[in-house]
């Protein structure tokens, strides 16, 4: 799909912003793909648009670095982008006409100019926005979110949560008030980061719980790209909330919650069962309050929040049934050792995991993880796994609910067009191959991965019109090389079909 530049939305400028003098360069972020987003509307009995044709707007977008690549996964589907920094809108705009990417759109504006001549989306995204604007302007942002979502329509909207975010604070106020007299960005930037390197060399004496609350965050913080500890912790504002507040304020604009973005993280499996029990109980009665004490218990210090309508009625109660709609994709490998007699431990590189005795199970997860990240409808799972009755179907089911709960497996609706195989002249994303320089690029899952310089020299040239006995000999590689460069990038789902 092409969008027509001329039915772009006319643009309410506020002139340059912070974000100009030092721009932020936007980056894929998992939890937001529509794909995501769509699942767990599902999940959830919504009947969501199928994300390969639906309507797409990022609110806060910078120069598309989330939208663009998740635009290359759809080409179907039609996206907008919004944001305030002319700089950034600009860089987007150069990305896409050297890219060819044509279903998106990139407006300059406030929130104010998503009118009503915008029509409605089936998913908003709001990432790294809600936290740093002031109180009118959230509310605003609310109100946008109200009325430019589609009746059965996802938002995604994530901000600073409390409690944990109060031991960020305690930095963010030194180094606030170390650097109050300079307005230059790079050299604010430059002495933040010293006072950071003086704190972590402080030492801790015994019994002091003051220097290891910080040295986690502080750590965090020096690992941080400038652009991010500028706009980030140095902002003039960096406004965390509590759960139900959060909550209160979506309510107030007659939206609801939905589910976290990373459903897991609403999961009670990590406590222990003398915590779990009396909170499984409370969020039977309140979800809000048993997801704010979660938060409590977990010192949870960010979220990414789900919403939909208010009067949208959601069917918490997932059955074997809705289980069985979805694909699923698992990263968990087997953990070798010594386990509990027949249970099989499965681990995913994000530390959640899972135990199983059941051997439909332990084979779905193993042909997960050996074709990830593919992903397999649950009647091709099941007949690769031996589910084939209707009895271990139903436990299979369960099985990756449980697994899905727990982070160790994904639910999914659709599946690329990514092309795990190479063809005579392999084609790679064409935003892989525009950021291929800078070391990370987005897959067709929309997952950010880590390339290297040869694979980056590979991705380069794989735009149809070579061949890898080209590439081979244009890079002065071995063809066996090449070759093994090229099958490397197609695993990764870098490649379209």
């Amino acid at each position: 799909m092409t969008l027509d530049p001329g039915s772009k939305p006319a643009a309410v400028s506020a002139g340059p912003t912070p974000y100009d003098a030092l721009p932020y360069i936007s980056g894929a972020r998992a939890a937001t793909s529509i794909d995501r987003l769509a699942t767990i509307g599902k999940l959830l009995g919504m009947n969501v648009a199928p994300p390969g044709r639906s309507r797409v707007l990022e609110l806060g977008c910078g120069d598309g670095g989330n939208l663009i690549p998740m635009a290359v996964s759809f080409p179907q589907a039609e996206f907008t982008g919004l944001d305030l920094a002319p700089t950034a809108i600009q860089r987007g705009e150069r990305a896409l006409a050297e890219t060819g990417i044509g279903n998106v759109r990139l407006v300059e504006g406030t929130f104010t100019a998503a009118d009503a001549g915008w029509g409605e989306f089936d998913y908003i995204i709001v990432h790294g926005i809600y936290s740093w604007v002031p109180e009118a302007t959230r509310d605003e942002l609310m109100g946008v979110i109200r009325d430019r979502l589609a009746p059965h329509g996802v938002a995604f909207v994530s901000y600073n949560a409390l409690p944990g975010s109060h031991i960020r604070g305690v930095l963010r106020d030194m180094m606030r008030l170390h650097t109050r007299e300079i307005s230059e960005p790079a050299q604010k930037v430059a002495q933040a980061r010293a006072l950071l390197s003086m704190l972590m060399r402080a030492p801790a004496e015994a019994g002091d719980i003051y220097r290891p609350l910080l040295q986690s965050d502080i750590g965090k913080a020096l690992q941080s790209s400038d652009f991010l500890l500028y706009h980030d912790d140095l902002a003039d504002i960096s406004q965390p909330f509590f759960f139900s507040d959060f909550v209160a304020a979506s309510n107030r604009h007659a939206l609801q919650f939905a589910a976290e973005a990373n459903f897991y993280q609403m999961s009670l499996d990590s406590l222990p069962p003398e915590l779990a029990g009396p909170l499984a109980e409370l969020g039977q009665r309140d979800l809000i309050a048993k997801e704010q004490y979660l938060d409590f218990l977990t010192c949870r210090s960010f979220r990414q929040t789900l919403l939909c309508h208010a009067d949208v009625v959601l069917d918490r109660a997932i059955d074997v049934e809705r289980v069985r709609l979805f694909r699923f994709a698992s990263d968990a490998k087997r953990v070798e050792g010594d386990g509990e007699e027949g249970l099989v431990e499965f681990r995913c590189p994000n530390s959640s995991m899972l135990r199983t005795d059941n051997l439909s199970a332990i084979a779905a997860l193993d042909e997960l993880s050996r074709l990830y990240p593919r992903s397999l409808a649950f009647d091709e799972l099941a007949s690769l796994s031996g589910a084939q009755d209707v009895a271990a179907a139903e436990s299979l089911a369960e099985i990756l609910f449980r697994a899905f709960s727990a982070g160790v497996v994904e639910f999914r609706v659709s599946e690329p067009s990514a092309a795990f195989e190479l063809s005579e002249r392999p084609v790679a994303s064409p935003w892989a191959r525009f950021r291929a320089g800078t070391g990370h690029v987005v897959n067709l899952y929309h997952q950010t991965v880590a390339i290297d310089d040869a694979g980056s020299a590979v991705i380069a040239l794989l735009d149809g019109g070579h061949t890898v006995t080209d590439v081979a000999r244009e890079l002065g590689l071995d063809e066996a090389a090449a070759k093994s460069e090229a099958e490397g990038l197609a695993a990764r789902a870098l490649l379209v079909g």
